[in-house]
């Protein structure tokens, strides 16, 4: 009997180690998602819940203008800064109000807007085709 038990906790004993030698999912990627990744940011915008403001500051930065969508209240304000060393615009492509445009803005420069009428408006810059953003006045 007292064989068959030191047998039986040998097994024990080495069930437990071979437990501990399985791999480590944090520090490999097996293709699957991992459940300890930290939430997203969300961007204060419409579509994720933000709330619009009578004020708002957008980045032009790494030619993109951060954050791409972002609500503003009737009446209010958008101050784009260009964050990049080279120039860019902010230019009405479509929606509601007056068309407007921002020029060149260089390096450090700031170009402001008021928006009265609500709507979602599109724009870009027209340096930059792909830079993009959508503002929607509510």
């Amino acid at each position: 009997m007292n064989r068959w038990f030191a047998a039986l906790m040998s097994c024990l004993a080495l069930g437990l180690v071979a437990a501990g030698c399985g791999s480590d999912d944090e520090k490999k990627d097996s293709g699957s998602a991992k459940t300890t990744a930290p939430p997203a940011t969300k961007p204060a915008s419409p579509a994720t819940g933000g709330a619009a403001k009578s004020a708002v500051a957008v980045s032009m930065k790494n030619t993109q203008f951060v954050p791409m969508e972002i609500a503003v209240k009737r009446g209010g304000t958008i101050t784009w800064t260009n964050n990049d060393s080279f120039p860019h615009t902010v230019t009405k492509e479509s929606g509601p109000g007056a068309r407007f445009d921002s020029g060149t803005v260089n390096g450090g420069g700031t170009f402001k807007q008021k928006f009265a009428k609500p709507g979602k408006i599109d724009y870009v810059c027209t340096i930059h085709p792909s830079q993009t953003g959508t503002i929607t006045v509510e």
